[in-house]
């Protein structure tokens, strides 16, 4: 139970983190003016695993050890690809459509959960299911507009991050989430200079400024969204989760000059309110059987 004198605490960490993610994927929409996805990917790994190291010395080399390391590269296997194809996306797309489709994240997580941990779920969590996707149909009104490569990409890129939050979830039952990070950073630098060669660009100094403003952006959403979970439930967290589309609509209107579309609000919003409703009923769920063990439908690509 959330305490009143924490309320504040967990709000600004909320809106902080948000906010922080919407500048990163804003960094990577910047860069892609000049950088393909490949080079972007890998500096951003690399300068990720650079500014997480100090933490791995701090912590005496402890966090090295993880209980599984193939299921650690087979995450960060996927991850690369859900990297790529989500920084392909925000290169070609208006961030504000971008972020509203990341929101399917969740959708896809509740989907793979059945199939891959069994997890059991009714027709109230269907409803929401197909409410969901009618969501993501209203922003790319096929037919009428035709799929942009963008929308597929996002939606690729949405998949395969909930598959990336279920390795997550069986890591985080034996491995800390330092080690998480660790392993992430350490598998998907290679992994992403492999390809990154075959389209090698070099980087100035102003962009090296702006990977490290990322990499350093994506921690601090990582660490405020983490503490704010630690302080409250899911339950009270998620509908801030929202912002995420309101700082990219602000970020794309004044930085990028993109006119907001009242149709990727509209599905956005019914996105999110379907993701909202599975959040609550999980927690309902929960609350009724506390044995039930399930995965955190708040984190959004």
């Amino acid at each position: 139970m959330l305490r009143h004198s924490n309320y504040f605490i967990v709000v600004a960490l909320t809106l902080i983190g948000t906010l922080t993610a919407a500048l990163m994927a804003s960094a990577v929409k910047y860069l892609s003016n000049d950088l393909n996805p490949f080079t972007i990917c890998f500096f951003r790994c690399l300068i990720g695993l650079i500014i997480v190291l100090p933490f791995i010395i701090k912590n005496k080399f402890k966090a090295i050890k993880s209980k599984n390391i193939k299921l650690q590269f087979y995450r960060s296997f996927i991850n690369v690809i859900s990297m790529i194809t989500w920084f392909s996306a925000i290169g070609i797309m208006h961030l504000e459509k971008a972020t509203a489709l990341g929101f399917t994240t969740p959708l896809f997580t509740t989907i793979l959960a059945v199939i891959i941990l069994r997890e059991v779920i009714r027709a109230h969590r269907i409803t929401a299911l197909f409410i969901g996707f009618l969501g993501v149909l209203i922003i790319i009104r096929p037919g009428y507009l035709p799929i942009e490569s963008g929308t597929l990409l996002m939606l690729i890129a949405s998949f395969s991050f909930s598959i990336v939050l279920i390795m997550v979830k069986k890591l985080s039952d034996i491995d800390s989430s330092l080690t998480i990070i660790f392993y992430h950073l350490l598998f998907m630098t290679p992994l992403t200079f492999i390809i990154a060669i075959f389209f090698w660009e070099g980087i100035n100094f102003s962009q090296f400024f702006i990977f490290v403003l990322m990499g350093s952006a994506g921690l601090i959403s990582h660490w405020c969204l983490a503490q704010a979970f630690k302080l409250s439930d899911t339950t009270f967290i998620m509908p801030f989760q929202f912002t995420k589309l309101i700082w990219a609509s602000f970020i794309g209107y004044f930085i990028f000059a993109e006119s907001p579309d009242k149709w990727t609000w509209f599905g956005g919003i019914i996105i999110f309110t379907s993701v909202i409703y599975i959040t609550y009923r999980e927690a309902f769920i929960k609350q009724r059987d506390p044995s039930t063990k399930q995965i955190n439908r708040a984190i959004i690509n």
